[in-house]
């Protein structure tokens, strides 16, 4: 297979909830492909690592993509003549030569906004690359002026957050670019890229994935409590308070040793707090804020049932894949999920987990308190829930299918 020289295009890198990039990045990486991260806003230094980001030393690899970033990094007329030679052979050429006409006026200041300006435009031309890859698409509106001058392999991937935010005028010109190809998660996400006006012929679902060699069980040792764990942003769509009410219900009618640990940060954090607190409910619910993927990776070890009963919000926003998801069934852990946006497209309903009516509070205690009370069953949909995850979402298989789209 051809090494490929790929540009990955974000907003900021490495972003904590955004350990898909990551994934796919190092997949990339390990079948060989050379791949630079070029941010739309900032290369970011979170006090959380992926451990991914260190063994492939992806800060490394990453660069600010922004006109005043090119021209922090300003170089002398050496470091220029080099560019245009590099440039050289490419539609870059004679517009970078071309500013090269204010030195005759002795205006360097001139000369080096002109240079920068239109090498930030022709960039990905310079330097070669074969694919171009933006994630989230309001990236690729932002760098119309670079995606139109690149004539190579261009793919653009929606999450939920550009599919859902921004009306269909918006991606205006983006309609126009009839070289890019659309790669979205789920279904559910193709649908509305559909509806913002982009050809259903363009779109091909691609989910994100995981490690399964890193997210994989130990061996699981015998505990007093039954542990339900939650990870995610703090946000209404992804209703951490309701799942606080829905075990609060469950310790309502069993034996009280329940334990529930709820991991992540957002904007309902202190509305969750304040409820634990006031329902007396801290002895058996904890919020643990942000954590680590390795510690992640513990709890989901430890747990006995993953719940994420997730919603529309009051914009019309739900979760779109839920990547959270796979990374449970892949530790075998069974999971519950409501039938909303694109996570009921990961779970194999009664096989790897149960997908319920959104909000129905009682249809969540009773699958709860059924996997509490069979334990036999919650090992077998974890084993089930595992063979799923590895034989669809692992991230050297989607790999292998992104670089078939690249070529």
């Amino acid at each position: 297979m051809k090494s490929l020289k790929i540009a990955f295009v974000v907003g900021v890198f490495p972003a904590i909830s955004e350990t898909f990039i990551v994934n796919q990045i190092g997949a990339l990486k390990e079948q060989g492909h050379q791949v630079k991260i070029f941010c739309t806003r900032e290369v970011n230094k979170p006090p959380v690592i992926n451990p991914l980001v260190t063994k492939y030393k992806l800060l490394k690899l990453s660069t600010e993509f922004t006109p005043n970033g090119f021209l922090k990094k300003g170089k002398g007329f050496l470091g220029k003549f080099k560019i245009l030679l590099k440039s050289s052979g490419t539609k870059a050429f004679f517009p970078l030569l071309k500013t090269f006409k204010y030195l005759t006026s002795g205006n360097i200041d001139r000369t080096n906004q002109q240079f920068f300006k239109v090498y930030f435009k022709y960039y990905l031309v310079v330097h070669r690359f074969d694919v171009v890859h933006v994630h989230f698409a309001d990236n690729a509106v932002h760098l119309l002026e670079q995606l139109k001058r690149f004539n190579g392999k261009l793919v653009v991937t929606f999450h939920g957050y550009d599919a859902h935010n921004y009306p269909m005028d918006f991606f205006k010109e983006l309609h126009g670019l009839n070289h890019i190809n659309y790669t979205v998660n789920t279904n559910y996400i193709k649908q509305k890229v559909i509806q913002l006006g982009f050809p259903e012929n363009k779109i091909q679902v691609l989910p994100v994935g995981l490690d399964t060699s890193l997210f994989k069980p130990e061996c699981k040792s015998k505990k007093d409590s039954f542990i339900i764990l939650f990870v995610g942003r703090l946000i209404p769509l992804k209703a951490p308070l309701l799942a606080i009410k829905i075990v609060e219900q469950l310790i309502e009618i069993t034996d009280k040793k329940i334990t529930f640990y709820i991991v992540g940060e957002g904007d309902s954090f202190f509305e969750c707090k304040t409820y634990i607190e006031q329902n007396s409910l801290t002895e058996y619910i904890h919020l643990l804020g942000s954590k680590s993927q390795v510690e992640v990776k513990k709890l989901m070890d430890s747990s006995d049932v993953f719940l994420f009963p997730g919603i529309v919000d009051d914009r019309g926003h739900c979760e779109g894949q839920g990547l959270v998801i796979q990374e449970a069934q892949a530790m075998q852990v069974p999971v519950i999920v409501s039938d909303v946006g694109g996570m009921k497209e990961g779970v194999l309903d009664g096989i790897t987990g149960y997908v319920l009516p959104t909000k129905d509070i009682k249809a969540f205690v009773d699958k709860l308190l059924f996997l509490k009370n069979n334990s036999e069953r919650r090992k077998e949909m974890g084993e089930n829930g595992r063979a799923f995850v590895v034989k669809n979402y692992d991230s050297r298989f989607l790999s292998e299918k992104l670089v078939h789209i690249y070529q």
